[in-house]
């Protein structure tokens, strides 16, 4: 009979963490479509806004993971509470701790096949479709902030991001005795090792009497691939390889870098634990302070609460990276005060 009730709370709270996030989704797209309308051209048309919106909504989804399961489970006790399938458990002997945990799994079960499938799918589909975006708006990027710059053998390498064996946005500048020489821009090309294939179409601007290939050697260092904008868009294993290969330098820019890496791997690896420990405690008050209150009134306290929660960690990380401190302290620290406040909560049952 218990095993009835279980999962029936597993499967509710995953299909209201599911509708939650769905129609956070649809309202994100909507919002993301509309605004895509004011680059609307011959080039960028109807159905370019709207397959990149399909592409990209995916991964944005990992935003509102977080809420949609801490939703999805207050909701879902709050209507077993009304039921009285709670006070059914625990005449049974069930612990409210218990309880909410088990009500706890289906939302988890969701943001752990979700965290899966961004670092498989989700995350490089968006990336591709963004550089798809902006080279069919001909976006250029000229501004230090937003293009990065590296140098070999004298010439230099300016570029938007790398995926896989692609560079976007490339332009190279090629210079010899301290003269230049050439100069190559394209909206991507391919990488080769340590050389550059630059399409056909490539502008290409002599600035002296030279020949031009259109494959150039260029080494470009592994922590230039990416900038601090772009961090989040890593998976997982990139997160990691980016981190061992800084892991030894002392250089100030280098160490700040990892910090920054540090934050996005251990937010993305702690992300279902983080989501656990709210559940517990919003869950908690299901059957302490909030018994007597309507579904409505439970849902406005947890999302305050997860907003005050998420506030806090970003406050806790930024302080542990300015002051060169384990960044893994900043994040799981927020949580750590959660966790303790649910066992004083559930002990007041």
């Amino acid at each position: 009979m218990m095993k009835i009730f279980y999962i029936y709370l597993i499967k509710r709270s995953f299909y209201f963490s599911l509708l939650i996030l769905a129609a956070f989704s649809l309202l994100d797209s909507i919002f993301m479509f509309l605004s895509e309308l004011e680059n609307l051209s011959e080039k960028y048309a109807f159905l370019n806004i709207l397959k990149y919106v399909i592409l990209t909504t995916p991964h944005r989804l990992m935003d509102f993971v977080e809420g949609a399961s801490l939703l999805g489970v207050m909701i879902a006790l709050g209507l077993s509470n009304q039921e009285g399938n709670l006070n059914t458990l625990r005449t049974a002997g069930k612990s409210p701790m218990n309880i909410v945990f088990v009500s706890s799994i289906g939302a988890l079960i969701l943001s752990a096949s979700l965290l899966m499938f961004d670092e498989i799918v989700f995350r490089k589909t968006f990336v591709k479709a963004e550089v798809e975006r902006n080279i069919t708006l001909g976006k250029t990027y000229q501004k230090d902030q937003d293009q990065i710059w590296v140098n070999y053998d004298e010439s230099f390498l300016g570029f938007e991001r790398i995926i896989d064996n692609n560079i976007y946005q490339p332009r190279f500048i090629k210079i010899k005795n301290k003269k230049l020489e050439y100069s190559i821009s394209a909206s991507a090309a391919q990488i080769n090792k340590k050389n550059i294939i630059f399409p056909e179409e490539s502008l290409y601007k002599l600035y002296a009497e030279s020949s031009v290939s259109n494959q150039e050697t260029f080494e470009i260092p592994i922590q230039s691939t990416i900038s601090i904008k772009h961090i989040d868009n890593l998976g997982i294993s990139d997160l990691i390889d980016y981190r061992n290969f800084l892991s030894n330098s002392s250089i100030e820019q280098d160490i700040l870098f990892k910090s920054h890496l540090d934050k996005a791997l251990y937010k993305k690896i702690y992300s279902p634990v983080s989501i656990l420990l709210l559940i517990m405690f919003f869950g908690s008050l299901t059957f302490n302070s909030l018994r007597d209150s309507s579904v409505g009134g439970r849902v406005l306290i947890a999302v305050t609460g997860a907003f005050i929660y998420k506030l806090f960690q970003d406050l806790s990380i930024g302080i542990f990276i300015s002051y060169q401190l384990p960044t893994y302290i900043g994040v799981i620290l927020p949580s750590l005060m959660f966790l303790l406040m649910s066992f004083l909560s559930f002990k007041r049952i």
